[in-house]
């Protein structure tokens, strides 16, 4: 009987050492006892939930990168949204003082800014349920590069 891989070489193409394996194929728990595409659609949750999973799971994950890559992606979505929203908050201040149409730019602006914000983060959870990586511009880059 001849052996499968005789010469101990790597399939080709190489995987993706960001994908998971699919829902129900034996991952591991993580550190906080959840599924890997669970706990990765956490961190891209809606408000404070998101920021915290984030940086709860930054902290406590060591061995599986499709966690890893979420969760620091989460979490610099989540300090770019908040840097997003006090610029914005500021500006709305500064216009306040000098007209009421250029205040009411900036709360349509704010508003904008929560619905794509609310929007995008339900695109990140599903991607991140349904085991893809999904790379956002200039932060899925810096994320790939810490996980």
């Amino acid at each position: 009987m001849t052996p499968q891989n005789p010469y101990q070489q790597t399939p080709y193409p190489p995987p993706n050492p960001y994908q998971s394996a699919p829902p129900g194929g034996g991952n591991q728990p993580g550190p906080l006892g959840l599924q890997p595409n669970v706990a990765s659609m956490l961190a891209y949750a809606p408000c404070c939930v998101g920021l915290v999973m984030s940086i709860i799971l930054v902290v406590t994950e060591k061995t599986n990168r499709f966690v890893k890559f979420h969760a620091w992606q989460g979490l610099f979505f989540h300090l770019a949204l908040t840097a997003i929203s006090i610029i914005n908050s500021v500006l709305g201040t500064i216009l306040s003082s000098v007209s009421n149409l250029l205040s009411l730019i900036s709360t349509i602006l704010g508003l904008a800014i929560f619905l794509v914000s609310l929007g995008l983060s339900f695109f990140l959870m599903v991607k991140a349920y349904g085991n893809e990586t999904f790379k956002l511009p200039l932060l899925g880059d810096i994320a790939e590069k810490q996980s």
